[in-house]
């Protein structure tokens, strides 16, 4: 569900914020023969999964010194 995936998205970001970068990533990734809320999905899954990399570079210590 879309829920699900804003969720995901939202964990470090405001929603100002999130709305600003998905409406600029759909206008990016749209195709003009696909479904305008595929591509919502799609952007915003592609938002969760930046997101979720980000936290677990904060949260993993760098072993150098």
């Amino acid at each position: 569900m879309r829920s699900d995936i804003v969720f995901d998205a939202l964990q470090t970001k405001n929603r100002f914020v999130l709305c600003h970068e998905a409406f600029k990533a759909v206008r990016m990734l749209h195709k003009s023969n696909t479904r305008i809320e595929d591509t919502t999905n799609d952007a915003l899954m592609r938002l969760a999964v930046i997101e979720q990399d980000k936290t677990e570079e904060a949260a993993t210590p760098s072993l150098e010194p």
